[in-house]
């Protein structure tokens, strides 16, 4: 009889044990958006990325680029100021549109839009930028299409020549650039080898 008691002590104790060892379910850091580490409680939030042209781009796939500045109705984004400092003009564009959402390489089409670009880069202390014109036949035309009713084209280059006047015979991106030729801020047309920084826009 002893012996029997002594037996069924034995048993509950090692049902003890293994219950000890059990992991316990349904505590306060198995809730959903919560997990351990070291004791305290850290909600689990989706990975945010953020892509090369400096926008945001949750894991749902939202995408936008970074506004650096908003005037007129129109937002902007500098390349620079995201690492992209050399771009080939081809390159401008691709980075433009990789933004998402709407970005183009820069339209100047008004004399206050050129003053803005120009204020721009003196204030950035740049040599210069790429816009979204590319020649289209004998003329340029901006990134959507539209033609260059406004221009501030330089009266001189590297050969002292008017611009446009296609000196590497295949100065087919527009470019502003700031004093190269003792000539100011102007526009001139560039081989789209070149490489600068750009300016994106998009409407707000």
């Amino acid at each position: 009889m002893i012996l029997h008691q002594q037996m069924k002590f034995v048993v509950l104790l090692l049902l003890v044990g293994v219950a000890a060892c059990v992991p316990q379910r349904g505590g306060f850091f198995d809730l959903p958006g919560f997990s351990r580490n070291r004791g305290r409680p850290q909600f689990n939030r989706p990975p945010q990325q953020f892509n090369r042209g400096g926008g945001f781009r949750d894991d749902g796939g939202n995408r936008g680029g970074q506004v650096h500045h908003s005037e007129g109705g129109i937002d902007y984004n500098y390349s620079w100021r995201n690492g992209q400092s050399q771009l080939t003009g081809g390159g401008a564009e691709s980075y433009c549109r990789g933004l998402g959402g709407g970005w183009a390489a820069v339209t100047i089409d008004s004399p206050a839009k050129n003053s803005f670009i120009y204020g721009l880069i003196r204030n950035e202390r740049l040599q210069y930028i790429w816009t979204g014109a590319r020649k289209s036949g004998r003329g340029f035309t901006w990134a959507n299409g539209s033609p260059l009713d406004f221009a501030d084209w330089s009266h001189t280059g590297g050969r002292g020549r008017p611009q446009p006047d296609n000196r590497e015979g295949n100065e087919d991106c527009l470019a502003v650039l700031d004093n190269i030729y003792n000539d100011g801020l102007k526009w001139h047309d560039v081989a789209c080898s070149h490489r600068k920084p750009t300016v994106c826009e998009r409407r707000s």
